[in-house]
């Protein structure tokens, strides 16, 4: 296992500063293991668009290395077909013979792309769902037993403009399972699956660390390597005789951070049953440390747990998450630990 270190100071300090520096970068136990997460179930959202239906030849490919079935789904919202006339009491009546026909459409839709799939060899179901688009998915995805969802982001309409807006943000926060957010490049199909390593930022928690079986399940499936990242946060501490809005790193603790954060990282990387390797960067601000090891070419792809409860998991892996999710240009495997898994990892 290779190990890396860059440091980068620049920048003013802030509140994170305090909470990284006093996060507790004990070494966990080397003889923690993490039982990976195999892929057998996966779920594809589509909305009739040629955009959502690019995720599909990714989930395809997925399905043939691993064997899984493919659920691809449709959502249809009733509550679109109640008319409205402003200026006018609204009387809740549906259009139903407008909701029947949607129906009808949607159904052969569905059932059309499922059909497509198995004739090239793949198992594959059709399935449309009626209610809000998040509900719908997150109580399928549970019916189903979903291992994955694969979907596009960065669409102009229909579903895709949904899952930009506050419902992407929604839908993480109830994904029973990781979100594979595939990106395509214009009018080319999303048909390549990542290769190289998967980039995994952690920071200490077990909240961060429960996304290790999903990403080594995933790194598993599809042949990849993984790299652990961790970013050490200068605690800076005033230059007085320059006023107080200038700092200046505190040098023996840095050392110190990067010290612990490569044991602990080291001790990870041995539990894990797939290539990997550790890199600890030093920056003012996590994102941007995230975004540039992200850019190096042999990383394919990041996995982020997101959406903590307190402290340094809400800042780091909660709005840095989000940050990432928003800025980077490769795919991002996203996903929210239930409370019982963060448990279970700290216990180990």
């Amino acid at each position: 296992m290779s190990a890396q270190r860059r440091r980068r100071v620049a920048g003013s300090c802030n509140i994170l500063n305090q909470i990284v520096t006093s996060a507790d970068w004990t070494p966990l136990l080397t003889a923690r293991t993490f039982e990976a997460i195999m892929l057998a179930s996966l779920l594809v959202p589509l909305d009739g668009s040629a955009f959502s239906a690019k995720a599909l030849p990714v989930a395809t490919a997925i399905a043939r290395r691993t064997g899984a079935t493919v659920h691809v789904v449709s959502v249809l919202d009733p509550s679109a077909y109640v008319p409205f006339v402003p200026g006018e009491v609204l009387v809740p009546v549906m259009d139903t013979e407008a909701l029947a026909a949607r129906r009808e459409a949607d159904e052969a839709a569905v059932r059309e792309v499922a059909q497509s799939l198995v004739a090239e060899g793949v198992k594959a179901e059709g399935h449309l769902l009626e209610g809000t688009v998040v509900e719908a998915l997150a109580e399928f995805a549970l019916t189903i037993h979903a291992d994955l969802v694969v979907m596009t982001t960065h669409g102009r309409s229909g579903l895709e403009r949904v899952w930009l807006g506050s419902v992407a943000t929604s839908f993480l926060q109830r994904a029973p399972c990781p979100v594979y957010l595939v990106r395509p490049e214009g009018a080319a199909p999303a048909t390549a699956l990542p290769t190289g390593s998967m980039l995994v930022p952690l920071d200490g928690s077990p909240f961060a660390d429960s996304m290790l079986p999903r990403a080594t399940g995933f790194a598993q499936s599809l042949g990849l390597s993984m790299r652990l990242f961790t970013v050490a946060i200068p605690n800076a501490v005033p230059m007085a005789p320059f006023g107080t809005e200038a700092l200046l790193a505190d040098e023996s603790d840095l050392t110190r951070q990067e010290q612990d954060a490569h044991e602990r990282l080291n001790a990870l990387a041995a539990t894990i049953p797939v290539p990997c390797t550790v890199s600890v960067a030093t920056d003012m601000t996590a994102t941007r440390a995230i975004l540039e090891e992200a850019a190096r070419e042999d990383v394919g792809l990041i996995a982020m747990a997101t959406h903590g409860r307190t402290g340094i998991m809400r800042l780091v892996m909660g709005n840095v998450a989000d940050s990432v999710l928003r800025s980077v240009s490769k795919p991002m495997l996203v996903y929210r630990p239930v409370a019982a898994e963060v448990a279970a990892t700290e216990a180990r």
